[in-house]
């Protein structure tokens, strides 16, 4: 690998040494050199030297000083203070050297001290005298790139993996062709859900870390990768670095929410081809109103942030298609495409390997039923999804894979498998969870619930009829898709509800096709009042849960929302006497749409079920658009700040001050045309303003300026910055003007490049000593106490 090695000398060459702030960023450089003549040393009184403003608590403990007190010079570092003598002339020279875990003190290359202790934490370099020097070796250490050698051996992966789906489609040519069918009223729906989707995109409310990963989006050309901008010590997100590699040029375009938006309304438009194909590929009819319904249902609430959710839905969708296509042609081939979808899938994000379910399944079909060249068939495909090697790790190494995943998890980002009920629970009880109300909307649940529902009525036809019933063969693959990406996501690190859209393919196939088959199966199955009642019950219980929900709406969208943070229609939607008398109205029409021997009431319960499923999955998203449309509308008429006003506009947002400015992440995405403060070469460049986000999200946007809990970027400001309150609306956020104590800049920063192996590591810093406190996951709430 080449590696980027930064060096910051101060003072500037033929400039006196003067305080001037230096903000590391991570906090720790990976090695300081102090050089101060015993003149400077002798002065009574004064600092020498400092990492800190003189007195500042955290310095105190996790900086280091150099001053006269009374004659002596003492050297605190850690929080305990070391004599190191009275200069004996003027002439002589102290040196610091400070390297890994070890500082020595020298005087004059005579060893006075030796401590255990880590490089100091840095924010300025200070001093009241002017015969001083340092050096700093920055921590640059994702600031890597691959050689010719690397370059070349990933570029011929790629090739490798191309040929094998080559090799593929030679080996398997599959069956007879099957009859082409019709595309004319696919093409008709397909234009319909582009604009609906289009439309989508300037309506939708935010998604919660829009502005999170647009920090990360918007620093990549600085630093050179794709960091956790705002916190997490702006680790590397090695591996999931595709898509910022592949957003960077759209990006340089424009930075309006309409084009960040693009790339997930296309990726939206995407999946919808790909269930079109796959419901085609099936045994059965799906009324395409009903795949367009479960389609909006299951992509809106995720489907248009900068979260890597609808992109990992994209490769699910592919993954799934090329599976079922090689089952239904007899084409295993497919499979290796299905192996180079899940391969992209896992450099996206963790949960990328659902997009390995289908596959995987596929090719257990394969192999059970003994397709020739089965090894092979096996072989290839995993060298297919290999190609994920290549892109994850062609600017990184295992050392820095190492430490960007070791920092993420360190500061909060994991959770261990058996927490997922804590996923759930976020999802469904306000108490519990109540600075995530918004995601308690019916709109979220919807998909999630009604997916459990829908697959839990099919798993027990499944299991009353093994051989002939409608969700056997292809028909019920989509249902096990669902119910082994539900088992995957307990495996996977962070339990926030988002990750639920990254099954978004998958629940839109499970409830168009339920809804779509079930009236047959209930007719033909010999279902009586067990399926059917506990259908009703299950189907009923979930969408009184799901309608349960407030009205509660994350940033923008609440601004108007007319009746915030209530149930919606006074929680009568929820009522599951007004529910079951609802569907049972409009089951009557449907009694005799089809010959079913079971007696009237049965079938008026199973049509109960199916209709109050069919409706809910109508009304949802016209709902939904309905109450952001009032909302934008209400914004508009008081002449206020309105997200889709601004997205149709295609314009930046509010007004921002020129130079880089700090949007705390919350509202980062109404501001994006504002120049952030770039985080590159191991240095946190000053903002000279601020935007705090709005007193509802404070909270988490101060994260990004204290060291604990999640190790925020920013935290160094916190010593040598004051904030001055500009005028503004409070909606939108408090603006500062920041100051600094120090002038800013006097340094020099000279870059070199180095050749080091792909498992070379720097100094681990994800350890108590590195941020001097425990483990930082166990703070991740307002309510607990921070430093």
């Amino acid at each position: 690998m080449s590696a980027e090695q930064v060096e910051v000398s101060w003072p500037q060459q033929g400039a006196r040494a003067e305080s001037t702030v230096a903000m590391f960023m991570p906090y720790r450089p990976l090695s300081l050199d102090v050089t101060a003549s015993c003149a400077a040393a002798g002065e009574r009184g004064r600092t020498v030297f400092s990492t800190f403003p003189p007195g500042d608590q955290h310095g105190q403990r996790w900086g280091l000083s150099l001053a006269n007190l009374d004659g002596t010079l003492v050297l605190t570092v850690d929080g305990q203070q070391v004599p190191l003598g009275t200069p004996p002339s003027a002439a002589c020279t102290y040196t610091l050297h400070a390297d890994g875990q070890q500082l020595v003190a020298t005087l004059d290359g005579r060893e006075l001290a030796r401590r255990d202790a880590l490089v100091p934490q840095v924010v300025a370099f200070v001093t009241e005298t002017s015969e001083v020097s340092a050096k700093a070796k920055a921590d640059a250490r994702f600031q890597t790139s691959p050689t010719p050698l690397k370059l070349g051996l990933m570029i011929a992966c790629a090739l490798g993996v191309a040929g094998c789906a080559v090799l593929a489609f030679t080996i398997w040519r599959g069956g007879p062709p099957r009859p082409k069918r019709r595309w004319g009223t696919d093409a008709a729906w397909s234009a319909l859900a582009a604009v609906i989707i289009g439309g989508w995109g300037v309506l939708a409310p935010q998604t919660v870390d829009d502005g999170w990963f647009l920090g990360m989006h918007r620093n990549f050309e600085a630093a050179g990768y794709a960091g956790d901008y705002y916190m997490a010590l702006n680790a590397a997100e090695t591996p999931a670095v595709l898509l910022h590699h592949l957003f960077a040029p759209l990006f340089e375009l424009s930075w309006s929410p309409l084009m960040t938006r693009m790339p997930s309304l296309l990726a939206g438009f995407a999946i919808w081809l790909l269930l079109l194909g796959i419901v085609r590929l099936l045994p059965l009819h799906v009324p395409r109103w009903l795949l367009g319904a479960a389609f909006l249902v299951a992509w809106m609430p995720g489907g248009v942030g900068l979260r890597p959710e609808p992109f990992i839905a994209l490769c699910t969708a592919a993954a799934a298609y090329t599976a079922l296509r090689a089952r239904v042609t007899d084409r295993p081939a497919w499979l290796v495409l299905g192996g180079l979808a899940t391969g992209l899938c896992l450099t996206i994000t963790s949960t990328g390997f659902l997009a390995a379910i289908p596959v995987a399944l596929g090719l257990l079909h394969a192999c059970r039923h003994r397709v020739p060249h089965r090894v092979t068939l096996v072989l290839a495909t995993l060298a297919a999804a290999a190609l994920a090697a290549p892109i994850a790790f062609v600017d990184s190494g295992i050392g820095g894979f190492l430490d960007s995943a070791g920092s993420r998890y360190w500061h909060g980002a994991s959770s261990t498998w058996y927490d997922e009920f804590a996923r759930y629970q976020t999802l469904l009880w306000p108490g519990i969870s109540p600075e995530f109300l918004f995601e308690q909307h019916p709109f979220r649940r919807l998909p999630v619930l009604l997916g459990i529902a829908i697959l839990g009525i099919v798993v027990v036809l499944r299991l009353r009829t093994r051989h002939g019933g409608v969700f056997t063969g292809p028909a019920g693959v989509p249902f096990a898709w669902l119910g082994l990406g539900y088992v995957a996501l307990i495996f996977t690190p962070s339990k926030v509800v988002s990750h639920f859209s990254a099954l978004a393919a998958f629940t839109a196939l499970a409830i168009a096709i339920g809804l779509a088959a079930l009236p047959r199966a209930f007719a033909t199955e010999h279902t009586g009042w067990a399926v059917r009642g506990g259908a009703l019950f299950a189907v009923l219980l979930l969408t009184s849960l799901t309608w349960y929900g407030t009205n509660s709406w994350f940033a923008y969208a609440a601004l108007g929302m007319p009746r915030p943070d209530e149930p919606l229609l006074d929680g009568w939607l929820a009522h599951p006497v007004v529910l079951l008398l609802a569907a049972a109205a409009l089951a009557l029409p449907f009694l005799r749409r089809r010959p079913d021997p079971a007696p009237a009431v049965v079938r008026l319960t199973g049509w109960s079920a199916l209709t109050l499923a069919t409706a809910t999955v109508l009304l949802m998203p016209v709902l939904t658009a309905g109450l952001l449309a009032k909302a934008a509308l209400n914004q508009h008429q008081r002449g206020q700040f309105s997200g889709p006003a601004t997205i149709a506009a295609g314009t930046c947002g509010p007004t921002a001050a020129s130079g880089p400015v700090l949007v705390d992440w919350p509202i980062a995405f109404w501001y994006p045309c504002t120049r952030l403060p770039a985080l590159a070469d191991g240095l946190l460049e000053p903002p000279v303003s601020a935007i705090a986000a709005p007193p509802a999200y404070r909270y988490a946007g101060d994260l990004t300026r204290r060291h604990a809990p999640h190790g925020g970027a920013f935290a160094p400001m916190g010593p040598v910055a004051t904030y001055t309150e500009l005028p503004g609306d409070p909606a939108l956020g408090t603006r500062y003007e920041v100051a600094y104590r120090y002038p800013t800049g006097r340094y020099t920063v000279t870059t070199t490049t180095t050749t080091h192996t792909g498992w070379h590591r720097e100094t681990p810093y994800t350890d108590p000593d590195y941020l001097g406190r425990a483990d930082p996951a166990t703070e991740l709430h307002p309510g607990q106490k921070q430093e």
